[in-house]
């Protein structure tokens, strides 16, 4: 394994990249380690939920949440919307999560190799976990929004009294027995289009805070300095984290093949409506 991870900067990416990038594992061998950050093209709700690893049971459960109505209200139908694949090691307390994306959020994924065992491995994804979350903390503590507070899988900053969210992250267990992490970091946070999602009459639970308006509970770091250059502060996560992993950083692109082959199973995630109306994952190879 060479003392390096490749880094690929897709910038603003597709709704069909988007979809495929997080499940990349299952398109792609893993050879080397990998990181990737990118975020949409416009500003888009994207739908997850399962499966999740039961830890009684020591299987995978999957939870096959019929969207319909979601994809096909007329009250939603000018919202971009798309569900993408993700094997999780959280139980969510819901049928469905949901993220709001747009060029003004940054998501970063990591694979890497951990001997890719559910449980015993777990600890491994938990710490490269930490390692980005407690980098992006120790950055922000440099600049005008200072110290930000860290619960479960997600980190807050201060704004008018109210703590808020800016950053999520999960971790699972991969494909050929490699590790898997991402974060997400919001810069500008539609709060509109959060509001229309969360409060859509629907049977499905949806998980989200228990708050009114979900701008008190969720924002975007230019909500308090607007001065930050997202770009800058991006690629200083990037060089911080490659020297905590004691890792060098190579710049490198997608290839054509691996353009390609994300291109089409993004594709295929985007109009196949027995994946994306009801969460059926059969005829996708999937390995892992």
């Amino acid at each position: 394994m060479k003392n390096e991870f490749r880094y690929i900067d897709l910038g603003t990416v597709s709704k069909e990249m988007y979809a495929a990038l997080w499940e990349y594992d299952n398109v792609i061998d893993l050879k080397d380690p990998i990181l990737i950050k990118f975020s949409t093209n416009k500003t888009l709700v994207s739908f997850f939920q399962g499966p999740y690893w039961d830890k009684e049971l020591k299987e995978w459960k999957n939870l096959y949440t019929d969207l319909t109505n979601y994809f096909y209200s007329p009250e939603l139908s000018d919202i971009d919307k798309l569900r993408y694949y993700q094997k999780v090691e959280i139980n969510y307390d819901a049928d469905l999560c949901y993220y709001v994306e747009s060029p003004n959020v940054t998501n970063f994924i990591y694979f890497f190799p951990d001997g890719g065992r559910i449980e015993e491995d777990k600890n491994k994804r938990i710490l490269i976990t930490d390692l980005f979350m407690d980098t992006v903390k120790e950055i922000l503590a440099e600049t005008n929004i200072g110290e930000t507070k860290r619960k479960g899988n997600d980190i807050f900053f201060k704004s008018g009294g109210n703590l808020k969210k800016y950053l999520g992250n999960l971790y699972r267990p991969s494909a050929n027995n490699w590790g898997y992490c991402d974060i997400s970091i919001t810069y500008d946070f539609d709060f509109e289009v959060a509001n229309r999602v969360r409060t859509f009459d629907s049977k499905v639970k949806v998980k989200k805070f228990e708050v009114d308006d979900i701008k008190d509970m969720v924002g975007g770091l230019w909500e308090v300095d607007p001065t930050i250059d997202k770009d800058e502060l991006d690629l200083e996560v990037v060089t911080r984290v490659s020297k905590k992993l004691g890792l060098s950083i190579k710049n490198d692109s997608l290839t054509g093949d691996e353009m390609d082959k994300l291109f089409e199973r993004g594709h295929r995630r985007l109009t196949e409506e027995q994946w994306y109306l009801y969460g059926n994952n059969d005829g996708f190879e999937i390995r892992y």
